[in-house]
Order: C-alpha cells, then structure tokens, then sequence
C-alpha cells in the first residue's frame, strides 16, 4: 500500500515572493506580495501498528476524548486536553449508524485489523486560514471533506483546534479516515485481492519456489499516489474561495517553492514547543535560523527590485540599439564615421555632477553646501566602482549585473543547503534526548531473559519502542548509529555561523546594486536635460565595431524584453478580470 508524507510550510508571506527570470517593477511586486495569504500546512501520514501506532489512541488525542482500545486493552485520556473547537464524524450512506460513536468507530477498525503491522487509519493535520471566522472554518474543512472524503465512500472523524495549551490561536484541523471500504451491507471489505499472473498461453506463471505468481489488486483508488497533490490543491482552492467570499485579498498556494520557479529560502518549522517560546520572547535555535532566513530573503527581494529597474531600463536601450543596427546596415550613413567615439559611463556621472552643482548654486547656502557635499559623495563612490569593476559602457554595466545575479543564486543555494542541514541535525538531537530519556527501561528489556522478556515487554511497550523508533530515525538521517549530540551542536554552529557570512554577501551584492542603480540614474537625468538621442550613440557603437559578445547580449536583452512584456500583459489583464 502506497504511503503518503508530504508536508509543505508556509509561515511567513514574505517569503512567497522570489527572484524571476523576467522583471516585475516595485509596484508590481509589491502587489503581488498583498495577495499571498500567511500560512499553507497540509500533513499527511498513515497511522500503522508497525510504526507503534494506534486509531483509538489518536482519535482520543483529536477528540480530547478518553478511550480504551479493544485490541491491546491500553486506555488513552485527553479528556483535559485544551484548545478542541468543534469535533464531528462524517459517514457515507452505506456507513452503520453506530459508528457515530467515535469509541465504537475506531474500535471497530481496530478489532477487523489482524496484522501487527496493519495499516489502521489515513491522518490530516491541516492549517485553516486565520482570516476567517470559526464558522467559516468549519464550513470550509466540512466542505473539503464531504467533497474529497465521503463522497468516496470514507469515514471521516474530524477535530478543530484551536492552537495548543498555551493558547497561540493556531487553527487548524485534524482529520481521520478509514483505509478499508465498507461493503453495501455496512460491514467491513477488503482492501486488495490477488490476482494470478498468466504467460502467453495462459498457463500460470510459476515463481523460484515453484508457487504461482500473483500480483494486488487494489479495490479502491484511495492510496493513488497522486490523491495527495489533488486534495492538496483542491483545499488551496477551497481556502482561496472563501477567503474571496469574505472579502480578503490573501491567497494561498498548495505548491512548494521549487515547483512555483521560486528560489527564497523557506523558513522551518518551529513546532508548537519552540513556536510557544518564541511567542513569549524566549529566542530558540530554530527561531535563530528562521530570523536569518527572513533576513536573507529581504535582502534577495531588495535585490530583485533592483534587478528589475535596472533590467527594464538597459532592455529599453539595447532594444533601440538593435533596431537601430539594423537601419544602418541598411543606409550606411557616412556622416558620423569621423565620431564614432561613445559616450562612457564615466562621462555620464561627470556631466550628472555637473548638472546637480547648477542645481546646489540656486538652492540657500546651508541646503546648497549639503547638496553639494552629498552629491560629491555620490560621485566619488561612483567613479571608483567604475575603476575597480572595469566598466565603462551598458554592455559592461549588463554584463556586471549578470555576474551578481550568478553570485546570488550561487549564495541562496548554499544557504538553502546549510539550512537542511542544520533541519536534520536538530532532529538528530530530538531523537538523541528520547533515546536518553528511555535507554535504562531498553537496556533493562534487553538483558531479561526469554522467560521474563514479553512481559516486561508489555509493561514498558511505549518507552522501548520510542527508543528503538529513535535509534532507527538516528540511523537514517545520520548514516551511523552513534549519537554525537556535542559534535551536532557544533557543526549547527558552524552552519549558523556560515550562512551569516553568506548573509553578509548578499548585502554586499545589495549595495553594489545601489551603486550600479546610481548610475542608471545619472545616465537616465543627462539623456533627459540635454536632450540626447539614443540613435546618435547607436551609430557611434556600429561604426566602432562592437564585439559579438554586445550583439549577442542586445539579443539577449531584445528576448527578455519581449517575455517581460508578455507577463506584463498577462499580470494587467490578470488584475483587470480580477476588478471586474
């Protein structure tokens, strides 16, 4: 039976926002920033006898019930547990009416299972959008099960918190569902059959063993691999309904940011421990490392809005530039070939500081001091960040822009891998304190005898499978069974410390982007007050003899225009249906 975990987080709507291969202006994306909604968490898992699992024993967590389960005697009491919104099981028409009876429900499935490591009950720990009302909620998540659940002949056990002891107002759903069909007649069905498989001739096929093969058959389409991604959008859709019937402008995505195209660094999750901790001003090691992911994520959106001024602005040069290329190739005018000097960008910031003194002259004498002081400032940084990058033409300032856009996916790759690092580590650690929590009770089992050994077993059952749970989850994640909690915590440091640093170059890259937009600025004013002609610095590139590196980039930048204007259309038209 195919198995499902898939988890996806969005906590901060910041974050939804990345780098795009084609630019958005300020405007734009700060547009798009108010429509992503603040949160998007879709659990699922299966709840199974071979992981230690029990249905009675979760649907008593959900319920804040206390219930005893039939099948190992063991009684399970929530009964005080905090935060329970509402609870509600939902039936299909086939379905007994006792099993309303949440006790008798999953007792039920418990008893009709037989196998150690049977698989008992699908689990569902979804976010509800905080912008609704409870109500509307619950009419939401009511909704989405009919619709996904029921309707498919499941039964559906439903819990709606509201946060946890602590009180933290995280809304959210627990959903239940059963695994096995239920026949017409109200009893439990079968989940698979065999079926043989047959040669050419129809004769059975016989394995090594010489038995026949045979293969499962499923007897529902419930653990179709892709029902995860459909129930997943299908709820996205659902919450973006009704977050328009009520008036909100947020939205929210089912999709990861990897498959969005988007290259910001999710944040981690904090879990409802550390999230209590943060919420009363206690910093904690996964809150550390969300803050400098936020951190990171800022500087990445205050490049990309550079990206995109910059970008648009070279794209419309150069693409005046090509259309230009081509009238000469074709007129062949002679007139300018005794100046076919270009202007460089070293003669554009000087003839801007020119400019900007006239300026200062008419201002009062403290405003124009200031203005002067400023502006020669400016023009310093700028004439050195020329000399040291080597840039003297918009093909140099392009390619420059090109090289920091490698340097930045470059450091958001590092980053992002450092940071699953550091996610495994600390769940290294987790695992390290529950083997240390339950080691005596293990080791105890273990040196028992056959005589003594299950029913010591039976008695301490929960704290040797927790351990044996840990070692395992230890072992897979590390690749070595040894627990070396000082070593973890030391290299968490050192990835800490490393994306800081990378933290740091990006700012860098952020500032260089500052210079470089300065500069695009100078350019712009200059063109602008003394009235001059693209088309005359088009000639003058010609007649010099461009290399075919500069052709390539205005064809470059000629395809990036085009695309631009393309999702510029759509995103226009997008938000004109959306006033409609």
């Amino acid at each position: 039976m195919y198995r499902f975990k898939t988890v996806i987080h969005f906590t901060d709507y910041s974050r939804r926002k990345s780098l795009r291969p084609t630019p958005k202006t300020t405007k734009e994306i700060r547009k798009e920033l108010i429509r992503v909604a603040d949160s998007f968490h879709f659990n699922i898992s299966i709840i199974s006898r071979g992981k230690g699992k029990s249905a009675v024993a979760s649907a008593a967590y959900i319920s804040c019930e206390k219930l005893t389960n039939e099948w190992d005697g063991v009684t399970h009491d929530y009964h005080n547990k905090k935060g329970l919104e509402d609870k509600e099981i939902f039936l299909p028409e086939n379905a007994p009416k006792e099993f309303l009876d949440r006790s008798t429900l999953w007792n039920s499935v418990e008893l009709n299972e037989k196998a150690i490591n049977s698989q008992l009950a699908r689990n569902f720990i979804i976010a509800l959008p905080k912008e609704l009302s409870l109500e509307e909620n619950k009419e939401l998540i009511r909704e989405f099960i009919q619709e996904n659940f029921v309707s498919k002949g499941m039964i559906a056990d439903l819990a709606i918190h509201q946060g946890n002891d602590e009180g933290n107002g995280n809304i959210h759903a627990h959903i239940m569902t059963t695994v096995r069909p239920l026949s017409q007649d109200g009893t439990w069905g079968a989940k698979s059959k065999k079926e043989y498989l047959f040669d050419e001739q129809g004769n059975k096929i016989l394995g090594k063993n010489g038995k026949p093969k045979t293969r499962k058959i499923d007897l529902t389409d419930w653990n179709n691999k892709e029902n995860a991604e459909k129930w997943r959008e299908h709820f996205a859709t659902l919450c973006n309904q009704y977050l328009e019937k009520a008036g909100e402008q947020k939205r929210v995505d089912h999709r990861s940011y990897q498959r969005q195209g988007k290259e910001e660094i999710p944040t981690i999750h904090l879990g409802a421990s550390a999230g209590a901790l943060e919420r009363k001003g206690v910093e904690t090691e996964k809150g550390n490392i969300n803050r400098e992911i936020k951190k990171h994520n800022s500087i990445v959106r205050a490049v990309r809005e550079r990206i995109a001024e910059l970008t648009s602005w070279l794209n419309d040069f150069t693409k005046v530039l090509f259309e230009k290329y081509e009238q000469y190739k074709q007129e062949k005018k002679v007139e300018y070939e005794d100046k076919a000097e270009l202007f460089n960008l070293y003669e554009y910031i000087s003839i801007y500081y020119d400019l900007q003194g006239e300026k200062a002259r008419k201002l009062n004498p403290y405003a124009s001091n200031k203005k002067i002081s400023a502006d020669l400032n400016r023009f310093s940084k700028a004439r050195i960040y020329l000399s040291d990058n080597k840039l003297q033409t918009i093909a140099d300032l392009q390619g420059k822009i090109t090289e920091l856009q490698g340097k930045n996916k470059n450091i958001y790759q590092d980053i992002k891998a450092k940071t699953q690092r550091i996610e495994t580590l600390h769940q290294c650690l987790v695992y390290a304190d529950i083997i240390k929590a339950n080691r005596k009770i293990y080791e105890e089992w273990k040196s028992k005898t056959f005589l003594f050994k299950d029913s010591f077993y039976n008695t301490h059952q929960e704290e040797i499978d927790k351990y044996q749970r840990a070692k395992g989850r230890i072992e897979k994640l590390s690749g070595e069974s040894t627990l070396k909690p000082k070593s973890w915590k030391k290299e968490m440091e050192s990835l800490e410390s490393e994306i800081s640093k990378l933290n740091k170059q990006s700012q860098s890259i952020k500032d260089e982007y500052e210079q470089i937009n300065h500069i695009k600025y100078a350019v712009k004013t200059v063109n602008d007050d003394y009235g001059i002609d693209l088309s005359i610095e088009i000639d003058k590139a010609i007649k010099r003899g461009e290399k075919p590196s500069v052709i390539a980039q205005i064809k470059k930048y000629q395809e990036q225009q085009e695309a631009y204007e393309k999702r510029k259309e759509k995103t226009k038209n997008y938000y004109r249906n959306e006033e409609r």
